[in-house]
């Protein structure tokens, strides 16, 4: 604790001090500031509708334009902020809405401005559109793909319908089953709602005779259009049924993220960074830059892909700049990011100097913190008490 304690002092000497400056440079950070991860967002609109969405566009068919992914790319190369490897994920509404060939212009437009550079792509996708072509795709690309499901038919069609009301259940079964016949990994997140706490060992079971091995256990955060998660009351049967997963889990074909992650971090301290005079856990979400998300219009971001876009009084939908007009490094000098930046320290401060949990989570996820507490600069939310705390 008393680590703890020093490392919110670190934080808060350094807070007032870079509020005054209102100047950040890549050369303060140590080690240099580096983009890991670039999230694209091609479309917001989906063919689906979540009960739980927090997307507040997605009946907009709007789309990437090429140019606009070149740009995006091409801006870490022109502020070398792109090191040996990046992970590019294709996120927002569905990304499948827009289809194969679109996606093979535009991965060889990202390799055509990042030569050298190693690039995964990543979907995270309803699975109601794959089909041959799609998994033909994925294998020739190497695309790492996620299937949004909640397990069995009855939690799944409570929230997950089609935009007529029905359920979706079967057409993620038949896309997942294309995978499976072609021979390409994927991975599960599942939407934990109240209901499902009831049981986990029906929960398991699904995504064992799914031939799934690896389960992500997301749950219906307080975001955007989706203001009160469903966990909110619940908590002590969440506990309960992680407490189970984790039996299972031991002994199980399933691997459970939140679950692994906590041992991965106990047997494997994160690394850490720092920043003037203060040092602290790698969160992605929490440093400048090395998480960076571009809208469909080239809008750009930093911190929580959540954020961008948001309709929030004050913060212009929480966007730095336009690829199109601006690179990264210099959208840091501006106001918006000098804004977004002191709010996030302070978060970090109050993390630092109050949980516990600081060294293996970083401080939080600043999106999250702003829609639970309506600012970045808090500490503990449902968020970190349901991902990081309980499954430790």
């Amino acid at each position: 604790m008393e680590q703890v304690e020093q490392l919110g002092q670190q934080v808060m000497a350094v807070v007032p001090r870079a509020a005054a400056t209102g100047c950040v440079r890549a050369e303060d950070f140590s080690p240099r500031l580096q983009t890991r991860l670039l999230v694209l967002q091609p479309t917001p609109f989906c063919n689906i509708d979540c009960s739980y969405c927090y997307l507040p566009q997605r009946d907009d068919r709007s789309r990437m334009a090429l140019a606009t992914v070149r740009q995006a790319a091409g801006r870490l190369r022109e502020d070398s902020l792109v090191g040996d490897a990046l992970t590019v994920v294709w996120h927002a509404g569905e990304p499948l809405v827009l289809p194969p060939r679109w996606y093979a212009e535009a991965f060889a437009a990202v390799a055509q401005v990042l030569p050298g550079v190693t690039v995964t792509h990543a979907m995270q996708s309803n699975a109601t559109l794959i089909d041959d072509a799609w998994c033909r795709f994925f294998r020739q690309h190497g695309v790492a793909v996620g299937v949004s499901v909640d397990g069995p038919a009855a939690l799944h069609d409570a929230h997950r319908r089609t935009r007529r009301g029905g359920g979706t259940h079967a057409q993620v079964q038949r896309g997942m089953a294309r995978l499976r016949a072609h021979g390409v990994p994927f991975h599960a997140i599942a939407v934990v709602g109240a209901a499902t706490l009831a049981d986990p060992d029906a929960f398991y079971d699904w995504f064992a005779a799914q031939g799934i091995t690896e389960l992500g256990c997301n749950f219906d955060e307080a975001e955007g259009a989706h203001a009160v998660s469903s966990l909110a009351g619940h908590e002590a049967a969440h506990a309960a049924f992680l407490a189970r997963l984790l039996q299972r889990a031991l002994h199980g074909p399933v691997a459970v993220r939140e679950l692994a992650a906590a041992w991965r971090a106990l047997r494997h301290p994160l690394p850490r960074w720092q920043w003037r005079q203060f040092s602290a856990p790698e969160n992605t979400q929490a440093q400048p830059l090395a998480l960076v998300t571009v809208a469909h219009d080239g809008r750009f971001g930093t911190f929580s892909p959540e954020l961008l876009g948001q309709p929030a009084a004050g913060w212009n939908g929480f966007t730095l700049g336009n690829v199109h007009d601006t690179g990264y490094l210099a959208a840091l000098q501006g106001a918006a990011f000098a804004r977004q930046w002191q709010a996030v320290q302070q978060g970090l401060a109050a993390c630092a100097a109050r949980c516990a949990y600081f060294d293996v989570c970083g401080g939080g996820a600043p999106a999250n913190k702003f829609y639970e507490h309506g600012h970045s600069a808090a500490t503990e939310t449902l968020h970190c008490r349901s991902m990081v705390q309980r499954p430790f």
